[in-house]
């Protein structure tokens, strides 16, 4: 009997899992729930709307590309401090969110299979015990219900583990970070911070908004490597990214360099716009890599609230692609994933 119950509690468990972990098919932005979500959402960080070569492309979510946010020379530099440093690995993927997972999984598994295999197995225990009374019952059922518990939060936690291992095969490209704030990185950094910040290119402005940020992450995809869809926001960022800054607030990044064909910046959850240079093929939107053309947009809202409709992907590409990015998070982002106070520095 033992042997069956757990049977079935495996099978309710993995029936579970999958229904509220697994991702949910792309949806129109006129799905009810992208339009429920839309209300939900508040409103983004504010940018310089002003800044030069800015257009958004996409409102609600705002989604900005910016032409010629760096020269060549500065994309030129960025490529080549990156192939200097000689550390390429491939890029990392977390488990965004598998606290909250854990704890709702855990929280479902209670109230369903657990409480009824509880349930069941102290009747199948009792039934044939005329001596058995309901404090019999009651005791049993705890026991069992403690038992089976154990039980689910074992199988619970591999599946979480399993989870966070397969993730890391939606990545295939390579990248490395850049700590320092000279040359292209400089450029990127203060760009971005002139961004978010004022307008105003101060070397204050730019060291105070340049706290929030993690450092530059230059990202290589060589042929026919891809980033399957993905969150940069965490729902479970309170706790999870405490040591980086907290939530993700918004997503900058610049193309380092012309890509013949495929290569988008592609979300499947937004429809199509004619108004930039995409695949015309693709009914969801698109953005063409472009030497020195940044894209930003905002993955959570200025409260933290993650927003599922930034979903995006990077499509292969038939040659190679390198682009450059930057987190803006919510509060200052501390060694070694932010600019030490050193490079900091350097800004003013």
């Amino acid at each position: 009997m033992t042997i069956r119950l757990l049977s079935l509690l495996l099978a309710a468990l993995l029936q579970i899992a999958f229904s509220f972990v697994a991702p949910a098919p792309h949806q129109s932005a006129t799905s009810p729930r992208l339009v429920a979500l839309q209300s939900a959402v508040g409103q983004r960080i504010p940018i310089e709307e002003t800044y030069p070569g800015a257009k958004r492309i996409h409102a609600d979510p705002d989604i900005y590309v910016i032409r010629d946010f760096l020269d060549d020379d500065a994309c030129e530099d960025i490529i080549a401090k990156a192939n200097a440093k000689g550390d390429m690995a491939q890029s990392p993927v977390a488990y965004a969110g598998w606290t909250s997972d854990l704890k709702d999984l855990t929280e479902l598994a209670a109230k369903g299979p657990v409480a009824w295999l509880a349930i069941a197995g102290a009747w199948l225990q009792t039934r044939d015990d005329a001596s058995a009374s309901q404090v019999d019952l009651v005791v049993r059922m705890l026991q069992n219900f403690g038992f089976f518990l154990v039980i689910a939060i074992l199988g619970i936690a591999i599946f979480t583990k399993s989870r966070a291992d397969g993730l890391q095969q939606l990545r295939t490209s390579t990248s490395t970070t850049l700590s320092t704030v000279d040359g292209g990185s400089g450029t990127f950094v203060r760009r971005a911070a002139a961004l978010f910040g004022d307008g105003v290119q101060s070397s204050e402005a730019a060291k105070r908004e340049s706290r929030l940020f993690e450092a530059p992450t230059v990202i290589r995809y060589e042929t026919e490597q891809v980033l399957a869809p993905h969150y940069d926001a965490n729902r479970s960022a309170a706790t999870e990214d405490a040591n980086r800054g907290g939530q993700t607030l918004a997503t900058l990044i610049v193309y380092l360099n012309d890509v013949s064909s495929g290569g988008n910046t592609r979300f499947g959850k937004l429809p199509a716009v004619t108004t930039v240079e995409g695949d015309p093929n693709d009914s969801k939107l698109t953005i063409k890599p472009k030497m020195g053309d940044a894209l930003l947009f905002f993955p959570a809202d200025a409260n933290g609230i993650f927003d599922e409709r930034t979903e995006h992907e990077g499509c292969a590409a038939l040659d190679e692609k390198w682009i450059a990015r930057i987190w803006r998070h919510e509060q200052r982002v501390p060694p070694p994933f932010g600019l030490s106070d050193s490079e900091l520095a350097k800004l003013s």
